[in-house]
């Protein structure tokens, strides 16, 4: 099962809200989700979102991937969880690239 961590949309025509949530991709935009990370209200000036950044870190080693409005905000609430989770996709590249280098010097 493919995840991804959307936003999820709520509230009335004029007064929309959003949570954050861990989803099936192949659920609708707002369907059944896993897990409510957090929650996103455009309308205020301030203090407009928050994430759980543990539950977040968890997802994000499971294989969850963000969407782009999420990264967006989740670089501005948790800053580090964005930093570890860059560092970590750095480090399979590197290991991808040593293996490629690896099978070649072999054949």
């Amino acid at each position: 099962m493919a995840l991804k961590i959307r936003l999820r949309q709520q509230g009335c025509n004029n007064r929309q809200t959003y949570r954050v949530v861990v989803a099936d991709v192949r659920c609708k935009r707002d369907g059944k989700y896993v897990e409510k990370l957090g929650w996103y209200l455009p309308h205020l000036k301030e203090n407009n979102c928050s994430i759980d950044a543990e539950r977040m870190t968890y997802w994000l080693e499971k294989g969850a991937q963000m969407s782009d409005q999420v990264r967006a905000l989740a670089t501005e609430i948790v800053p580090d969880v964005i930093r570890k989770y860059q560092e970590q996709k750095e480090k399979v590249r590197a290991h991808r690239v040593e293996k490629r280098r690896e099978k070649k010097k072999s054949a």
